[in-house]
């Protein structure tokens, strides 16, 4: 998320971060608005903290990391092992025709088993690998997904703000703000009709709807 937007989450302290000073200076001048100071609380912690705790696989076959580390490595060792197995197996010297072919022909049949054996193992090995893979993009997608969010939420925010700030500035009360904004909430479309009116047809469209 820090890489896609400069904004992430320190787990630590609890909360946002900024990559740079001047990523902050950029999104302040972007966004114009006293409802956020550096280092004060996010008043919509907690309203965010509901969404995001739902970034990770979390179905029947979904692993972690480290379990799909320790996984590999238990094959790859029973692998290993197997292998030596085969190669240290005594092969005694027989120069009696139909007992050597006998022997050849089991030899056979059991370096076909170990190879398909292995085979089967190392194909395992690939689809945890695979698995891995896709929880890897999986996740990286929804932390693209969690930081719009974010960015909408902050944005949704500072654009009530600014239409509260502008009712203040026509004369309306408190009282009168805050019922203008629930209704606005209701209708996301009346924000861009709104800016577009003059004072006097601002204040008619307020009028007319709380």
């Amino acid at each position: 998320m820090l890489a896609c937007s400069g904004f992430g989450w320190n787990h630590d302290k609890q909360c946002v971060e900024v990559d740079s000073k001047d990523v902050l200076d950029a999104w302040l001048k972007a966004h114009p608005t006293k409802f956020y100071s550096p280092g004060k609380p996010f008043p919509l912690f907690h309203r965010l903290e509901g969404i995001f705790g739902r970034d990770r696989a979390t179905g029947a076959g979904a692993v972690s990391g480290f379990d799909a580390e320790e996984q590999v490595n238990e094959e790859t060792e029973d692998t290993a092992v197997e292998f030596d197995e085969s190669e240290m197996s005594p092969h005694p010297d027989n120069d009696g025709g139909p007992a050597m072919q006998g022997q050849a022909s089991h030899s056979e049949a059991g370096a076909s088993a170990g190879s398909t054996r292995r085979y089967g193992r190392k194909r395992k090995q690939v689809d945890v690998l695979e698995r891995m893979a896709d929880q890897i993009q999986q996740s990286s997608a929804d932390q693209r997904k969690n930081a719009q969010l974010i960015a909408d939420a902050i944005v949704g925010v500072n654009e009530r703000w600014k239409v509260g700030e502008k009712l203040t500035q026509l004369g309306f009360g408190d009282d009168e703000v805050v019922r203008a904004i629930l209704k606005f909430s209701e209708s996301p479309n009346v924000y861009a009709h709104f800016w577009g009116l003059s004072d006097s047809q601002m204040i008619g469209l307020v009028r007319s709807i709380i």
